[in-house]
């Protein structure tokens, strides 16, 4: 939304507009719309089995670290809904007893990312055409997810929830 100078509405330049809160949003005079600058939702899945996690690596990454299964929520979707959509989608598992372990703001890709954890009674990956890899690897030992990461914050909390 940063770079959005023109109403979707009618296709007018925004102008600006002080809020009651305050807060300089941009503005349509002509539909009286407020744009606010929000965030695009995400899911990011930790997916468990036993004492593994799936760990990934998509396509093009140039690093060396890996990372989860993620993606963007659909319109209409539910974050559970997204999280079952792209874990099937990606590497071809069925999950379950889904809980939502926090929020995370990623501010350079302006996205609000749901982390989710999941359980699969399957082990059997199926690398998407999205993936360079997918594999299992022991949710106690040292994981190559970047420092600081969303996905090894999210991996944090399932940890500490375990303690």
């Amino acid at each position: 939304m940063k770079n959005q100078n023109y109403c979707s509405v009618c296709g007018r330049e925004l102008g600006s507009k002080t809020l009651l809160d305050g807060s300089m949003e941009k503005y349509c005079l002509q539909c009286d719309k407020v744009f606010f600058d929000a965030p695009s939702p995400a899911v990011i899945v930790a997916v468990v089995n036993g004492g593994k996690i799936l760990l990934t690596r998509s396509v093009g990454w140039s690093h060396p670290y890996w990372g989860l299964v993620a993606g963007h929520i659909k319109s209409g979707e539910t974050a559970e809904e997204a999280a079952v959509r792209e874990v099937r989608e990606e590497v071809g598992l069925d999950i379950k007893n889904l809980s939502i372990v926090g929020t995370f703001a990623h501010r350079d890709l302006d996205l609000l990312m749901v982390g989710v954890r999941a359980d699969s009674e399957n082990t059997d990956v199926v690398v998407s055409h999205e993936l360079e890899k997918a594999e299992w690897f022991n949710l106690r030992g040292d994981l190559p997810t970047r420092p600081c990461s969303i996905a090894s914050q999210v991996i944090a909390k399932i940890l500490q929830a375990l303690c």
